[in-house]
């Protein structure tokens, strides 16, 4: 463990021990709740479910000031969540990508309430949430293709049976401006609605004004449920944004001496965009999301048939600076899914099976001071998929599970290169995954397991021609992963302690890189990597006023075997990458939290720190220069007074109270061995204040 983590942990632990005995001396305190998942297509308790889902609650992610996907950063160990203009990367476990063109999926799966959400679409505002599921690892036989590191589940609040409103108002530096607002409106005894809406504007982060919000979101939902073996949820999700993309900055440049501190950034100010001869400015976007789905749960006298259709479309058009080269990001999504199952359960047996169903088409340029790297006029992948997986209570205290799922995948793509050449592709594929999985109850509240499964990723094309000597197709990626751990209660339910060991082996992880040879962004695979560690997350409810929470995870990811193509030049003489780091995969992540309230008067008042510390990692697979980011703590803080009747409450906050310029996505410079990085948000506070009647 490296140095700066050793005190956060022992003090930690201090803290732990000064609070415990505080709580002893207290009398009979209150007890950590039972938490309801739906990470495996099924509610369960979390503490029953074998595997390190992480979960947060709709009140945890308000509290918290968490407005997008990117804030949730911090509440999540061994994750990372970062800006790639109008995409969020998602890096489970040291698993993920920045391959930002339309013909490459993410390698993690994103849903919002069981509907698969595009890259370019995870970065819309999330208000009016339950809660939001962090399932990682593989999960290619519930989740099917592209869920190679992991998931993450995002659940909408459903509207209720009685008239309600809940309403949020955020001001701040920056000139934020943030309001939500959600209506019940029950029409009859079996018909609910729901209207919710959230805006956000704030001024850009960046010197330019670049990296700016004005963004709108409607959402309308319905629920019939006519009887106890019925119900129908019907939920429609649009979004605009009319901010500023956020530009690179430079990292590493240090004059164009490339000498020096590789990590130094331009100016004393990271957030600086500003370069000369040619000064960038605040690009502008035009973006337009909708997703309309629902889901119908039909109780057919002892097993639940469930269907989930989806619809997602996307267009965007992002206007940004790379350094001081103007650039366009486009895309365009037409997305339909379904998914129909049926769960049930008799005797020792619990099992579900379903089909899935997608087809997906989208188009995008990537163009840089007039140049198109990347021009994809059409690309297609559809497929179906078969699944299940049945758990058998041996005993009482031991279960076994079993699961599979077959896939079949095609894609085909079209375009012209850089130079004007047309090029088409087309590939199928089709694969069977399988899980294994052991439970076993030591005790009432202590739970064993351990998990083998595997998953896929489809394979893809490069943006060339094929010739009769080379092929324009890159293989499927794949991974076989290994996990055991516990889950358990202590202390007459205020201590929870679990912990997961996790071995992974992918085989053609998907790797893309700029060919100087032709001038296009190339995508290849990286013959083996491993990826072991281990996730140590607890709870401890100090008396009725204070709660500890702590996460450690550990991770050991690298490159096994990976050697760069011949005929491709990333501009470095090295093309053996074996026992390299892979991007984005810090050794040590803490995440650490401690929450006290105050009676004061007939309310509360709740104040809340939490800390994240991460060791260094790099942002490219080569380590190029000014790619590094050190080893860093960040830190956020609030302070909130809750009504009696919890009916409203009003507090300040501040997030990033190192100010720390921590890097998001991250590229090779464009006219050296240098960096171009886009930040996380600099140090930002504000006062909030919130409404339920």
């Amino acid at each position: 463990m490296t140095k700066p983590t050793l005190p956060l942990v022992a003090a930690f632990v201090l803290l732990c021990a000064a609070v415990t005995a505080l709580a002893d001396a207290a009398g009979d305190p209150a007890r950590l709740e039972e938490i309801v998942v739906t990470a495996q297509k099924r509610s369960e308790d979390l503490q029953r479910t074998p595997a390190a889902v992480t979960v947060m609650t709709g009140e945890v992610l308000v509290a918290a000031g968490v407005a997008d996907i990117r804030a949730a950063q911090n509440l999540v160990p061994s994750v990372r969540f970062q800006a790639e203009n109008a995409s969020t990367e998602i890096y489970i476990r040291g698993i993920g990508s920045t391959l930002d063109l339309p013909n490459i999926e993410p390698p993690t799966v994103f849903n919002f309430n069981g509907v698969y959400i595009p890259r370019e679409g995870n970065s819309v505002g999330l208000f009016d949430i339950e809660r939001i599921e962090v399932l990682p690892g593989p999960q290619g036989t519930l989740y099917g293709r592209a869920a190679l590191g992991g998931t993450v589940n995002v659940s909408f609040n459903r509207p209720g049976s009685e008239l309600a409103t809940q309403a949020l108002l955020e001001v701040g530096d920056y000139s934020l401006v943030h309001g939500a607002v959600a209506q019940d409106l029950p029409v009859s005894d079996s018909l609910s609605l729901r209207v919710a809406g959230d805006y956000i504007r704030h001024d850009g982060y960046l010197r330019t004004g670049a990296d700016s919000k004005d963004d709108y979101a409607l959402r309308l939902s319905g629920l019939f449920e006519p009887n106890d073996d019925l119900s129908l949820y019907v939920w429609a999700h649009g979004a605009r944004k009319d901010g500023a993309s956020p530009n690179l900055v430079r990292r590493g440049y240090n004059g164009g001496d490339f000498d020096g501190d590789p990590t130094a950034f331009e100016t004393d100010d990271p957030w600086n965009d500003v370069i000369t001869p040619t000064e960038p400015d605040a690009g502008g976007q035009d973006y337009d999301n909708l997703v309309v789905g629902a889901q119908l749960d039909w109780d057919l006298a002892g097993a639940t048939l469930t269907w989930i259709p989806g619809y997602f479309y996307l267009d965007w058009e992002g206007n940004y600076w790379l350094e001081n080269l103007p650039s366009l990001l486009t895309a365009h999504y037409n997305q339909v899914t379904n998914e129909v199952r049926l769960a049930g359960g008799a005797g020792r047996w619990r099992w579900l099976a379903g089909v899935y169903q997608y087809r997906v088409t989208n188009d995008g340029r990537f163009v840089v001071n007039g140049f198109p790297l990347a021009d994809i006029s059409r690309n297609r992948l559809e497929g179906y998929a078969v699944f299940g997986e049945a758990t058998l209570s041996v005993t009482d205290r031991l279960r076994l599970t079993a699961g599979g799922r077959f896939s079949s995948d095609e894609r085909e793509g079209q375009g012209q290169t850089a130079f004007g050449q047309p090029y088409t592709a087309s590939q199928d594929f089709d694969r069977v995954d399988w899980k294994l999985g052991l439970e076993f109850d030591l005790r009432d509240a202590l739970m064993l397991y351990g998990t083998v499964q595997t998953g896929y990723q489809p394979g893809t094309y490069n943006l060339f021609p094929a010739t009769p000597t080379q092929d324009n197709l890159v293989d499927e990626a794949t991974l076989t992963a290994v996990s055991a751990g516990f889950k358990s209660r202590w202390l007459d339910d205020r201590l929870q302690v679990n912990s997961e060991l996790f071995y992974y082996d992918y085989r053609d992880l998907l790797v893309q890189s700029f060919n100087l040879n032709t001038a296009l962004l190339t995508t290849f695979n990286a013959e083996k990597t491993k990826i072991y560690g281990n996730q140590l997350d607890v709870l401890y409810q100090v008396a009725d006023a204070g709660r500890l929470d702590l996460s450690i995870g550990y991770l050991h990811a690298r490159y096994d075997q990976f050697v760069v193509p011949e005929g491709i030049d990333i501009g470095t003489p090295n093309r053996d990458f074996s026992d390299y780091e892979l991007q984005y995969a810090p050794d040590w992540t803490v995440t650490a939290g401690y929450q006290h309230d105050f009676p004061i008067g007939v309310g509360y008042l709740r104040a809340r720190v939490e800390s994240r510390y991460e060791s260094d990692f790099w942002g490219t697979f080569a380590q190029n220069r000014g790619t590094q980011q050190k080893a860093y703590t960040k830190s956020n803080a609030s302070l909130t007074y809750y009504s009696g009747d919890d009916r409203w409450s009003v507090g300040l906050w501040v997030r990033n109270i190192e100010d720390e310029a921590v890097l998001a996505a991250t590229t090779t410079g464009q006219f050296g061995p240098y960096a171009d990085a886009f930040l996380e948000p600099p140090r930002t506070y504000g006062l909030r204040f919130t409404l339920s009647l």
